[in-house]
């Protein structure tokens, strides 16, 4: 059975027509197909396929779940077969009005099922009054790892339009690159006239690959930022650092496509290697508002946790992760960390609308509304972040005069292989300030690299190199300054010739271009190839290429000349060999 979704609609009326019970699936742009095969673990007689790579490059299945998927056990109750599926990662449940029903699922992963697991409501929502609520109510999105099976029970009753939600996002090469050491990287020389807490590293929308698209609308703005809400994303805590960017876009499309919103709900994301992930569009600097804390998103900004911290303790990269976010937020508006607001209600489970309340400058989704966010162990730990966070801003607000560079440092130096970059500090004060230099291939912190002068390397051919500065004084902010070499690294090439001849005069000319060994480049493009006083143009294939001559009119016996001439292609550098090849008589 092949169900398609309805007609292309705008997915605002959309999703009002999904609150009205008009559209029989709760599928935006993804096709649900259940196709026929062998039959799965507990008698499921098909597998449910998730689309090809849809919006925002996830693939996805939103399927309603009736009585011939979740049929009644007994009572409110509700229970699946075990059901097959294409691979998916994360999942969740949706549907309209206010019902909330129990619903536990089980996984197949490499061919063991799971323990069943409750996916709990989501309480992490936008303001009434915001424009963003759709009237769809959903669960939270877990984050279960590739699993090509599923078996949902429903407890409390069955909402009519409940559906089933199966996402994986792909993963993109580029994923894998952001496992980089992103605290090594900068882009300017930080210099302030007044010390301030400095914008720490953050991963922004476009490199973890967000479709704009997706969203719905200009960003909106407070006025100003008084508090910092902490949440969990309440997934799982065993994803690879890979895994980060592809599990963000599935949050964005599940936020965006499924509930409604106008874009990814939280101001800010952190993952458990301690990285800094940009959320909603805007500007990490402005007061955007988010769609976290219902009643609460009008005067804060929302930083969720990447993982489920009732079931294990955040680690110090996370900590202080979270602390140079919150410092650097509440910096800006001249705030303080470890203290109390009192901020006025716009409506929340917990607290009437209008209802002034006092809560701490930071604090955990729990204090605002009925819930268990951000998990008993992150909750724990917040006296912690909040003194963390209020030392940081201290450390800026009390400090010395900054370090001023009075003239910028320089690299020089030919970027190929074998040749030295010199970096040089050039002038600052205080003079007595301590200079610590560190390299990097293409972003990527050379291991071990951490003099003023650095010899390129055959793994360098290709790369562009970069070398950095950080200034550091006692009392004062560092600062740090990165330059980056002019091109990529070249290499020079050899140049290897094999001659063979024919009797009825023909010559073929093997040809193979070699970068230096140890080194990934290859040469491309094409050579030139002249026999005597004939010359043929070649393509490279894997730094090879043959030229055949003779075919049409065949040389006479005799000893000829052989020049090969290759141009190079701006990574690889020219060169040229000389050979001779003897035509026997025929």
């Amino acid at each position: 059975m092949v169900v398609m979704p309805p007609e292309s609609t705008p997915r605002r009326p959309l999703l009002k027509a999904m609150a009205g019970g008009v559209v029989a699936i709760g599928a935006v742009g993804a096709v649900v197909r259940v196709t026929s095969g062998d039959d799965g673990p507990g008698g499921a007689s098909g597998r449910l396929e998730l689309s090809g790579q849809g919006a925002g490059g996830v693939g996805a299945l939103d399927l309603r779940l009736g009585d011939d998927l979740l049929p009644q056990i007994s009572g409110g109750r509700f229970r699946s077969a075990q059901l097959p599926t294409t691979t998916h990662s994360m999942l969740a449940f949706t549907w309209t009005g206010t019902a909330e029903p129990r619903i536990q699922i089980k996984s197949r992963r490499r061919g063991a099922w799971s323990p069943w697991q409750a996916v709990e409501v989501l309480r992490d929502l936008p303001d009434l009054d915001s424009g963003e609520r759709s009237g769809v109510t959903g669960t939270d999105l877990l984050w279960i790892g590739d699993s090509d099976g599923i078996q949902i029970h429903v407890a409390g009753g069955r909402p009519q339009d409940l559906t089933l939600v199966l996402l994986h996002p792909s993963r993109e090469r580029s994923d894998a690159l952001l496992d980089a050491d992103a605290s090594r990287r900068t882009t300017s020389v930080q210099t302030r006239a007044t010390p301030t807490v400095p914008r720490p590293t953050i991963v922004a929308r476009r490199t973890w690959g967000a479709d704009e698209s997706l969203r719905d609308g200009a960003p909106r703005y407070n006025e100003t930022i008084k508090q910092v809400h902490i949440h969990h994303t309440v997934s799982s805590n065993d994803y690879a650092k890979e895994d980060v960017a592809g599990l963000i876009r599935g949050m964005y499309r599940y936020h965006t496509q499924n509930l409604g919103w106008s874009d990814l709900g939280y101001n800010f994301l952190v993952d458990r290697f301690g990285r800094i992930w940009e959320g909603r569009a805007g500007g990490p600097a402005k007061a955007v508002r988010g769609a976290h804390t219902l009643g609460f998103n009008d005067t804060s900004t929302g930083i969720s946790v990447i993982g489920n911290f009732d079931l294990v303790k955040p680690g110090k990269a996370i900590i202080d992760a979270v602390a140079s976010i919150a410092a650097w937020k509440l910096d800006l508006y001249g705030r303080k960390a470890d203290g109390f607001v009192r901020v006025a209600s716009e409506g929340s489970d917990k607290y009437s609308a209008s209802r002034v309340v006092k809560l701490p400058a930071i604090d955990g989704h729990r204090d605002t509304n009925d819930t268990a966010c951000p998990g008993q162990h992150l909750y724990d730990v917040l006296p912690t972040i909040r003194k963390r966070t209020q030392a940081v801003i201290d450390r800026y607000r009390d400090a010395a005069d900054p370090i001023a560079v009075t003239r910028p440092a320089t690299l020089s130096g030919t970027p190929a292989f074998g040749e030295q970059l010199v970096l040089s500090p050039g002038d600052y004060t205080p003079a007595d300030a301590t200079h610590t230099f560190a390299w990097a291939r293409d972003d990527v912190v050379i291991t071990g690299a951490s003099g003023a002068v650095y010899t390129c390397v055959a793994a360098d051919v290709g790369a562009v190199i970069s070398g950095g500065l950080e200034l550091s004084s006692p009392g004062r902010e560092p600062v740090t300054q990165v330059l980056r070499a002019p091109g990529p690294v070249t290499a020079p090439s050899t140049v290897t010739v094999g001659t063979r001849a024919g009797s009825k005069g023909y010559a073929t000319i093997y040809v193979q271009v070699s970068p230096p060994s140890g080194s990934t480049a290859v040469a491309t493009g094409k050579i030139r190839v002249q026999v005597n006083n004939r010359t043929k143009t070649v393509s490279l294939a894997d730094g090879a290429g043959v030229a055949r001559f003779g075919r049409g009119r065949g040389f006479r016996p005799g000893r000829y000349n052989v020049t090969v001439v290759y141009p190079g292609n701006g990574v690889v550098r020219g060169s040229r060999a000389e050979t001779t090849i003897t035509i026997p008589p025929r």
